[in-house]
């Protein structure tokens, strides 16, 4: 009997043992559980820092838009375990996350390179950022790819500082359009919202009446001062081909439109060669006849005489004057109705005073009105209005131009309407009242804005 009960005594202390050892490692393995339990990504990610724990990433957050649920739960959300504050947006410029997203999963997407080891796109081009923005070029030899890829097919080279439109916008691509239409792909890095100015050093001369010098390379910057034509600047820089930066004298930066300007240095005015004085007639003695004497005198273009004669027992005199008043003007030659005619007109008007609304060469004339007295001269009347004169007539090409015909420019503003008219003279030349020179004067007839060319005789 005493024998049984020792046998029992064995067997209680196995099934023990068995208890205590299946309570016992489960709590055991809790670590290896909850490491087994680790999302892939998660395990990735730290595998990767023990790695490479040297190596710096880009480290992006995953917007809501993004997040993904496998449930209706919270608890079936996808759960990193971690709920660090990740350091940067998806797009530059959306601002840095302010918030931990601790029931969130995140994610750390790691910037790949070409071979070149320029940035590979991440995203699909159908998943792009549709934007509508003017851009400037901010690099050096820019080309414009078919694909975000820099080993896809070359469309276009692009100049820098030259104006873009992008469409849309990747992680490091984007998609622009050209003012010529052709589109195509190029790094974000070669871009910027900001005119870019290439440097220069180069001499011009404003070419238009009353040119704004603006503070700003807009048209809606302040006006500094207003030109006049044939003002010489000293041009630092030139943006999208379209405005130049100048130094003034005081050393201040401002701006003027480029296609006002020349580099053709201006006319040299031809010297009016200085008259020769004339010495005046001697006037001739009266003739005596046995009689009484006549004598005259002239003056100035007038001209006086004497007539004396001795007649028989007597004599009668008499004795005539003149007078008249001098001047340099020289009546134009006039050889028919046509272009020379006018040309000579116009010649003749060189020095006449700038007035505004002027017709006459007594009063003055502006713009407009030295063309209406030359053609007036040949009984042509015309319109005094720049905007009215430029459907005067015939037009005709550049190339077809000649003396007689009207000019007609656009040059202040830049919006297709009249402005300015002068008359073609030959020879690229035009005689034109000017309003800064205050008279008329001779002028380039290649200056920018020329809207069209009229032919009153055929």
């Amino acid at each position: 009997m005493q024998q049984r009960r020792n046998d029992k005594k064995p067997r209680m202390t196995v099934v023990t043992l068995a208890v205590c050892a299946t309570v016992t490692f489960p709590i055991l393995m809790i670590p290896t559980g909850l490491q087994r339990g680790t999302p892939a990504g998660v395990r990735v990610a730290r595998a990767y820092a023990e790695a490479f724990p040297e190596e710096e990433n880009e480290e992006v957050f995953v917007e809501d838009w993004a997040l993904h649920l496998d449930g209706d739960s919270e608890n079936e959300r996808l759960v990193s375990g971690e709920g660090e504050l990740i350091p940067e947006t998806y797009f530059p410029g959306m601002g840095n996350a302010d918030k931990k997203y601790e029931k969130y999963m995140t994610a750390q997407i790691v910037q790949t390179y070409d071979s070149a080891d320029l940035p590979i796109e991440m995203l699909d081009t159908d998943t792009f950022e549709a934007t509508n923005e003017e851009m400037y070029i901010s690099t050096n030899k820019t080309i414009l790819k078919e694909l975000p890829n820099m080993d896809s097919t070359t469309v276009a080279d692009v100049d820098r500082s030259t104006r873009v439109v992008r469409i849309a916008r990747g992680s490091t691509w984007s998609l622009v359009e050209t003012k010529d239409g052709v589109k195509g792909y190029l790094l974000n890095k070669s871009l910027t919202n900001d005119m870019v100015f290439n440097e220069i050093d180069r001499t011009v001369w404003v070419d238009a009446w009353d040119l704004k010098l603006r503070s700003e390379p807009s048209t809606d910057s302040k006006v500094l001062k207003v030109l006049d034509k044939y003002t010489k600047l000293h041009c630092t820089g030139v943006a999208n081909n379209q405005w130049y930066r100048v130094l003034l004298e005081d050393g201040t930066e401002a701006y003027v439109y480029k296609s006002y300007t020349t580099q053709t240095p201006p006319p040299t005015p031809t010297a009016k060669p200085t008259p020769k004085p004339t010495k005046a007639p001697t006037p001739k003695p009266g003739n005596n006849g046995g009689g009484s004497s006549g004598g005259g005198s002239g003056s100035g273009s007038g001209n006086g005489g004497s007539h004396g004669g001795g007649n028989n027992g007597g004599g009668n005199s008499g004795g005539g004057s003149g007078s008249g008043g001098g001047s340099d003007y020289v009546p134009p030659e006039i050889t028919g109705r046509n272009g020379e005619s006018i040309v000579n007109i116009a010649k003749s008007m060189l020095g006449v005073k700038y007035k505004w609304q002027g017709e006459t060469r007594e009063s003055g004339v502006d713009c407009s009105g030295l063309v209406v007295y030359c053609y007036r001269q040949l009984q042509v009347e015309l319109p005094h209005y720049s905007d009215d004169l430029r459907s005067s007539g015939v037009g005709v090409s550049r190339d077809e131009a000649r003396p007689g015909d009207i000019f007609v420019y656009d040059l202040k503003y830049n919006d297709g309407k009249a402005d300015h008219v002068g008359i073609y003279v030959g020879e690229g030349q035009i005689i034109h009242a000017s309003y800064s020179k205050g008279q008329v004067v001779w002028g380039n007839a290649d200056m920018n804005g020329i809207l069209t060319i009229r032919r009153i005789f055929g």
